[in-house]
């Protein structure tokens, strides 16, 4: 029997997108991101359900009288080597054809777990949110 700690992770593993950022200053001075059409990194990844739920009290706007987000975290590979603040994540799980491409922005900075340490093939722990309404 497998001790605890050398299982490799629950979830299927899907095919995944990730934009990187495009750093630009308006006028202002302030960082403006833009992002390609294509993902800049194709990999794969797992995903779950977000673990935290915001208040959204204070996030209803016009666009969103609702202050409606879905969060995923989403579990990358030890192989990857990127800096992903700011970058735009999509998972493509053939099963569920309302999350199949749709962009979460990353939140944070995400770093990788130590890979020597972590179990599996799955290091970095990155959340996404994705604003609906």
């Amino acid at each position: 029997m497998r001790a605890l700690f050398s299982m490799r992770m629950p979830f299927a593993a899907v095919p995944c997108s990730i934009w990187l950022p495009t750093v630009t200053q308006d006028e202002w001075g302030n960082d403006v991101l833009s992002y390609g059409e294509r993902a800049d990194i194709a990999t794969t990844c797992c995903y779950a359900p977000g673990d935290r739920r915001p208040d959204t009290s204070d996030d209803i706007e016009e666009d969103r009288p609702n202050g409606d987000e879905v969060r995923l975290t989403f579990f990358l590979p030890k192989a990857l080597s990127a800096d992903l603040r700011g970058a735009l994540i999509a998972c493509h799980p053939t099963d569920d054809p309302w999350l199949d491409g749709r962009q979460f922005a990353v939140e944070g900075v995400p770093t990788s777990y130590p890979r020597a340490s972590t179990p599996g093939d799955y290091s970095w722990s990155v959340e996404g949110v994705a604003r609906l309404g």
